[in-house]
């Protein structure tokens, strides 16, 4: 399988990787928001936050990430299940890579990854039961791996050795295959909980954390025994999770319950359970740990200090938000509005609401550049 290349050679790519110099501390930063039903990009100027360009990348829109360095935008898609690649530097469409069947679940999960040395990219096809991998040297398909039925999300631990990817079929138990990332192999099978759906992996590389929304626990997972060391029970219907960057804790939102576990990883306890507003769906951490952001489906976003676990803020966004990111620099939190199509922009230092950047029909997926 090939890709389209669009745009641009591959030589031509291989200058910019060459000549591009860094971003630095006054560089022009742009978020990348997938409108999902329309097949579009809306790219947003972060420095001033409005809409500067739309791209079309076709398909029902599940996934946007971006490589290592910010040069490059990968968007996932489905029917077709396709990646469309964006340069940053001017927002062109420089290559599609067909994929397997992709099925967009209307939960934000990570069924794409790229590993840490922004090599290879990681596709996981629910409908078709295997995960593709793509060179992005040259984006060609160089793999299709079979896995368990329904694989729904991915993780790469740091040292970029394995791809962990969570099977999750409706009405049976779930389970983790272990893709060895040197062969692109099988090399685990782990079985874990009802329904997982999210994974994250500690950042020392020792642990992967599933939360199993069927069962409303969390499977902890030993990855250099490749075994599930510890079961923690969690709120009613757990919907995301995100570990601090210290590794020290894990926060995961349980829907049903309108409220925030709080899971110590030295002990595998929850420690403390924060009421949100109703409805958490997502959440993110800020980069120095000390608060975290919690996108709850009533139309607000809750702010937790980390050092007591109380919510000190809670911010009014658009209908339905369904996705949020925060700035490399902790400053700013863009938070999709599935419901209003729109993005609300939050100061961190301040908690309000500064900007509200109308973007394309039911955005599902947000990448922004360092």
């Amino acid at each position: 399988m090939k890709a389209v290349i669009t745009h641009r050679t591959m030589l031509d790519r291989h200058k910019l990787i060459k000549t591009r110099v860094s971003k630095g501390s006054g560089s022009i930063s742009f978020a990348y928001v997938a409108d999902s039903p329309l097949g579009t990009v809306s790219v947003i100027d972060t420095k001033v936050n409005q809409l500067i360009a739309n791209i079309q990348a076709n398909g029902l829109l599940t996934q946007a990430i971006l490589s290592p360095n910010g040069q490059y935008g990968y968007i996932l898609g489905a029917f077709p299940g396709r990646m469309t690649v964006i340069d940053t530097k001017d927002h062109s469409v420089i290559a599609q890579v067909l994929v397997g069947d992709v099925f967009f679940l209307a939960i934000p999960t990570t069924p794409m990854m790229i590993t840490h040395d922004g090599h290879w990219i990681y596709v996981a096809n629910q409908s078709s039961g295997n995960v593709t991998v793509i060179d992005t040297r040259d984006y060609r398909v160089v793999a299709n791996v079979q896995v368990d039925n329904s694989p729904v999300t991915i993780a790469i631990t740091p040292d970029d050795q394995f791809a962990y990817v969570v099977s999750g079929p409706m009405g049976s138990a779930s389970s983790v295959n272990v893709i060895e990332t040197k062969t692109n192999q099988v090399i685990s099978t782990i079985g874990i909980g009802m329904l997982a759906i999210a994974i994250r992996i500690s950042p020392d590389g020792r642990h992967a954390y599933i939360f199993n929304r069927g069962s409303n626990n969390v499977s902890v997972i030993e990855i250099k025994k490749n075994r599930v060391i510890a079961t923690v029970q969690v709120g009613d219907a757990p919907r995301f999770l995100e570990i601090t960057a210290n590794g020290q804790y894990v926060y995961v939102t349980n829907t049903s319950e309108n409220t925030v576990s709080v899971i110590e990883t030295k002990t595998n306890q929850v420690i403390a359970t924060v009421e949100v507003g109703s409805g958490p769906f997502t959440l993110r951490i800020t980069a120095d740990d000390r608060y975290v952001y919690v996108a709850n489906d009533e139309g607000t976003v809750s702010v937790i200090e980390t050092n007591t676990n109380q919510v000190i803020s809670t911010v009014e966004v658009g209908t339905n938000p369904y996705d949020l990111r925060i700035t490399a620099d902790d400053r700013y939190v863009y938070v999709l509005n599935r419901g209003v199509n729109t993005i609300s922009v939050i100061e961190t230092k301040t908690n309000q609401v500064i900007a509200t950047v109308d973007v394309g029909f039911a955005p599902t997926g947000i990448a922004i550049t360092p």
